[in-house]
C-alpha cells in the first residue's frame, strides 16, 4: 500500500509532466518528440542560486506560463536537466559548454534563479 505522501508526489510529478506536455502541445503542431528532433528547438536555461557559485542548467524544454524550474518534479530536474556553465560569486563565466557559447552573453550576470528561454538549432 502506498502512502499518503507518496501518492501526492506521484500526482505532482504527473501534473508537472502533464503541465510540460500540454505546453509543447499549445506551442507547437509537432509533438514533443518531433520538436526535440527538428531542426530547432526551445528549451530553458536555469541560472541556479548558489552560495559562492551559481550552475547553469539546460532544460529540453519551455516553462509553462507562470512556471518556474522549482515547479518541475525533482525526477525531470535530475533527468533531463543537464549542467552546461557555472558563473562565479561575482556572476562572471566560470566555463561553458562549447554548444551553448553563443549564449554566453544571455548568461553573464544573471542572479540565481533566474531563468529564460532559448532557441537551439541542430548543428
Amino acid at each position: 500500500m502506498i502512502s499518503c505522501a507518496q501518492a501526492a508526489l506521484d500526482v505532482v510529478h504527473t501534473l508537472s509532466r502533464t503541465v510540460i506536455l500540454a505546453h509543447y502541445i499549445a506551442r507547437s503542431p509537432k509533438s514533443p518528440e518531433e520538436d526535440m528532433s527538428s531542426q530547432a528547438w526551445v528549451e530553458t536555461l536555469y541560472i541556479a542560486p548558489g552560495h559562492c557559485e551559481c550552475r547553469v542548467y539546460a532544460m529540453p524544454y519551455p516553462m509553462a506560463p507562470n512556471q518556474t524550474p522549482a515547479d518541475v518534479a525533482m525526477a525531470h530536474q535530475l533527468h533531463d536537466w543537464r549542467e552546461i556553465a557555472k558563473l562565479d560569486r561575482d556572476h562572471a563565466l566560470v566555463y561553458i559548454e562549447p554548444g551553448y557559447a553563443d549564449f554566453t552573453p544571455d548568461i553573464v550576470g544573471r542572479q540565481g534563479g533566474s531563468h529564460f528561454e532559448v532557441i537551439r538549432h541542430a548543428a
